[in-house]
């Protein structure tokens, strides 16, 4: 199961891969979008969703995860739907998971290998 990045299709190593979700927040919720929007501080966004400045840091440097209450409260803050934060969170545990265990499903052959 050693394959390399290269040997391994890019929507497989996506998945094997998948970025902490606490960066979606970031980047896609907090980050200044030049000329449209000019970003919020991890103490504004902590304070606009009611945790503390501490929980969201340690979401958003992946120490640790989304809670169903957070992703209720990035729901009601506009930062996207809960179950969609959830099933990042759930996306990245599993494949950290599988990345412990070395269990990883087998890939479907590529047309070019299958010929």
């Amino acid at each position: 199961m050693g394959k390399s990045r290269e040997n391994v299709p890019n929507n497989s190593w996506l998945r094997r891969n998948p970025s902490h979700p606490g960066r979606h927040i970031y980047h896609g919720c907090m980050e200044a979008v030049e000329g449209v929007y000019e970003g919020v501080s991890v103490t504004e966004a902590a304070r606009k969703l009611g945790v503390s400045r501490v929980t969201l840091s340690r979401v958003l440097n992946g120490k640790a995860a989304i809670s169903v209450s957070l992703a209720l409260k990035l729901e009601a803050a506009g930062w996207g739907k809960a179950d969609v934060w959830m099933r990042r969170q759930t996306r990245y545990d599993l494949a950290q998971e599988r990345k412990r265990l070395r269990q990883w499903p087998e890939e479907p052959a590529l047309e070019s290998e299958a010929a």
